[in-house]
């Protein structure tokens, strides 16, 4: 099989708010370096996600070499150090993942309430992991091997292909539905030039640097399968065309289980673990094996 190419690599530094293409980004265990490293919660501590408010994908994320920086367009940036000495702990709730959190203070809730309004009659708090803390990979689909990661629904890494896409949108487009762009996916690493879906029958992602640098694997675990957010707009948060494209997801056959699967979840390999701290470039080879 002819190798294919890294596209585009995305991080998104607050689960659910709008992503950032690089065309470089560290690799770490926990998944490229910033990702969903930081959360939106509210007083009990529950994650808050586009599945229930569209409008965090109006919010714009930026990485200086100092701070992360939340815009919007009706309000002043939110800049937040990333070397901090935070000391308030909590508890928050991703999934069935109870981690112990760092409070990132008053005036990122209230500026996280100002744009956003509350959640469940409740403030909204921004919180990182304690560096303390590891929350841990369920290995069920890892041949048991351990791995950790910040606040991804479950995985470290999302891996997508283009040609997947190009075949997905064909079916919306012979519904005479829109075409849709990768960014609704919310993937980390996209591959350009492979066999659609074969993501899904492959073990293992081989990424190879365009000089022959250190070669770094990552292992498939399972596909995603896809909530409402792909139906989101990931920049204005409107909602064009309901139950697109998860209805036309389920109704395809490109994985064996029934569901809407869109992309492959993914950790770090354990024979590519001294890779950490590994830059991973736009344009490197990726072949799926």
């Amino acid at each position: 099989m002819v190798p294919g190419v890294i596209s585009e690599l995305v991080i998104y530094p607050v689960k659910s708010l709008q992503g950032i293409s690089l065309t470089q980004s560290l690799l770490t265990e926990k998944g490229l370096q910033w990702d969903r490293h930081w959360m939106v919660v509210n007083e009990d501590g529950l994650f808050l996600t586009q599945r229930s408010c569209a409008k965090m994908a109006t919010i714009h994320t930026a990485i200086t070499e100092t701070h992360l920086v939340l815009t919007h367009p009706d309000h002043t940036p939110l800049e937040i150090a990333l070397n901090s000495d935070l000391t308030e702990q909590k508890t928050a709730t991703v999934w069935k993942s109870e981690c112990q959190v760092l409070d990132e203070g008053k005036k990122a809730s209230d500026w996280l309430v100002n744009v956003l309004g509350l959640w469940r009659g409740q403030t909204l708090s921004l919180v990182r992991m304690n560096p303390s803390f590891e929350r841990q990979v369920s290995v069920k689909h890892s041949q048991g091997n351990k791995n950790t990661t910040h606040f991804a629904d479950g995985y470290p890494f999302l891996l997508t292909n283009t040609a997947s896409l190009d075949v997905l949108n064909s079916q919306l487009l012979s519904q005479q539905l829109p075409a849709i762009p990768m960014n609704r996916f919310r993937g980390n690493i996209i591959i350009d030039g492979m066999t659609a879906f074969v993501e899904h029958q492959s073990s293992s992602l081989i990424i190879t640097g365009q000089d022959n640098r250190q070669t770094c694997v990552i292992d498939c675990c399972n596909p995603c399968e896809r909530c409402n957010v792909p139906g989101i707009d990931q920049l204005s948060g409107q909602v064009t065309t309901p139950q697109q494209p998860s209805k036309t997801l389920f109704n395809m056959t490109h994985v064996e289980q029934k569901g809407a699967f869109f992309g492959q979840n993914a950790v770090l390999a354990p024979n590519s673990k001294n890779a950490i701290g590994h830059m991973v470039y736009v344009g490197d080879q990726a072949e799926f094996v």
